[in-house]
């Protein structure tokens, strides 16, 4: 370790993104999750850059109309074919067995769907292929329905590693400029730094202190092995200014609740901390971004991932806070299909030593209080996914309910809830009633193209105006709050959302926001940043 002085300590730059990168790709979840990666790379990446490379000037042209933010086209110039050649290249090379495991998978799938009729399935084992053999077992339900238990636990680091292409790239991007996640690989560029280092790697918890914390300058060279002519480069990042932060720790009497927007909600006593659904702006400003990542406190104690959507457990924003959370709470999965992968072998993956699984209705014990898991329906175009939930929060005698893109499609769930767990107080619900279909992030595992009828009816939505008021009715609350909208600056890399005043989500919200006030409750559809105290 070098020699510290006081010139040579600096802070991240709250504007620097460290984005995690799976080959390139912003590593959303399913990029992280091995089988997930496989499919991904197979039936979607490895297409868009064959693709880009075939007709540059078609994604260029495409790309043009923002209309088209999150198709599957390439946001780059036709100057870099060449880099997508490589980076294809390398994908294909490195990626060879994870290619062999999605290919072999959907071909025995189609192969057990076509043959199993009930008959035993024993002498089908003999014909799996070695990428999948002892990694799966194969059940019927009791419908005779054939089904392919991928046992996850083995692929990582043995039977399907995939840390050869995890990467962190520093950039300075503005949110609202930052390439879609599901098109647009990111490649060098004269004012960007690339780490090649594993998601898990300790290096990346020294640099993210040094987003609140003075760091050596030198250390930071030292670890990351920066080379002479990358250092200008890599203390364009840094800067001997530390950042604002306003009162990130609590010690009052009350209850706190910061919105940091979209679905992320920070709820503090002096006692405990718990945040929701962490994805937040990098910097705060005067507009939305009120509060930014500075603003999260020292020591979190726990982090509630709802679900696992990009949008709502995100890599890039749990790793940068990962030394500084206690526990993360994640929805037990579905082992039985290759749509819901596990949040807590994802998470060890990412380097969490501490992950708690719950199933509905367990619950944790906190100083004056307790968080329940709730079940809730929805968002997941009626795949059979368990990996989501809802959040109980009773704390100091107040009582919240965070339902994240519940879709209320059975009101008589939030009634029998109501029973068990009694009445709440303030609730949060999102309300992105009509969502992108089926195939849009799930096509990929599909061993069988869904019919476009089909498709355009399986949405990953959230309630609409009636069905919110359903739950409002069900759960008794007096105070509601709309949010998970996405309309955040800070979001549009990840859900390129962009409403209109007559868009369905809009009109639906607005719909819904008044009938509760008409009712004399207290609500409001949230955007940006805000702080309550109950």
């Amino acid at each position: 370790m070098s020699n510290t002085n006081a010139t040579d300590l600096v802070y991240l730059k709250p504007n620097t993104k460290i984005e995690p990168l799976c080959y390139r790709w912003w590593a959303w979840p399913h990029l992280v999750s091995p089988a997930q990666q496989a499919f991904n790379i197979v039936h979607r990446l490895i297409p868009m850059l064959r693709s880009f490379i075939a007709n540059p000037s078609v994604h260029v042209a495409t790309t043009r109309d923002p209309k088209f933010l999150c198709a599957p086209f390439l946001h780059l110039k036709e100057s870099d074919v060449p880099t997508i050649r490589a980076l294809l290249d390398k994908m294909t090379a490195e990626c060879s067995h994870l290619i062999h495991f999605a290919d072999d998978f959907l071909k025995f799938e189609r192969q057990l769907l076509d043959s199993a009729k009930g008959y035993s399935l024993d002498d089908f084992y003999d014909k799996l292929p070695p990428s999948l053999a002892g990694l799966i077992e194969l059940t019927y339900d009791l419908n005779n329905h054939p089904h392919m238990r991928l046992i996850e636990e083995l692929l990582y680091d043995q039977a399907l590693p995939n840390e050869a292409g995890q990467e962190f790239i520093f950039m300075n991007e503005p949110d609202n400029q930052r390439d879609f996640f599901l098109n647009t690989p990111r490649v060098d560029r004269p004012d960007r730094f690339v780490a090649s280092i594993p998601f898990r790697d300790k290096r990346i918890d020294l640099v993210a202190a040094s987003r609140i914390k003075p760091t050596s300058f030198a250390d930071l060279v030292e670890a990351f092995e920066v080379d002479a002519d990358k250092i200008e480069v890599f203390r364009s990042f840094f800067t001997e200014s530390a950042p604002p932060r306003i009162f990130p720790n609590y010690q009052g009497d009350d209850v706190r609740l910061r919105y940091f927007g979209h679905a992320c909600v920070l709820i503090q006593t002096a006692d405990v901390s718990i945040l929701v659904d962490p994805m937040v702006a990098w910097q705060s400003d005067d507009a939305a971004a009120r509060l930014a990542f500075a603003d999260l406190p020292d020591v979190i104690d726990y982090v509630f991932l709802t679900h696992n959507h990009q949008d709502h457990f995100c890599p890039e924003v749990m790793l940068q806070l990962r030394s500084r959370i206690g526990t993360v709470v994640v929805p037990r999965n579905n082992a039985n299909t290759i749509a819901d992968p596990s949040l807590k072998l994802t998470l060890r993956h990412l380097g969490f030593d501490s992950v708690q699984v719950m199933d509905p209705l367990d619950e944790i014990a906190l100083p004056h209080g307790r968080i329940t898991s709730l079940p809730f329906y929805g968002e997941h175009s009626d795949l059979s996914i368990n990996s989501k939930h809802g959040m109980l929060l009773e704390i100091k005698d107040r009582r919240f309910a965070f339902l994240a893109d519940a879709n209320c499609t059975d009101r008589v769930l939030y009634r029998r809830l109501a029973e068990r767990i009694g009445k709440v107080d303030a609730l949060f619900i999102g309300m992105e009633c009509h969502g992108a279909p089926l195939t849009w992030l799930y096509g990929v595992y599909m061993a069988n193209a869904a019919l476009r009828k089909d498709d355009e009816s399986r949405r990953l939505s959230g309630s609409n105006s009636d069905r919110a008021w359903a739950v409002v009715e069900e759960l008794g609350c007096t105070r509601v709050y709309v949010y998970a909208m996405g309309q955040e600056p800070w979001l549009k890399h990840l859900l390129g959302l962009e409403y209109s005043p007559d868009s369905i989500q809009i009109v639906e919200s607005n719909r819904f926001v008044q009938r509760c006030r008409d009712a004399g409750f207290i609500s409001e559809r949230l955007y940006g940043c805000q702080e309550m105290m109950f």
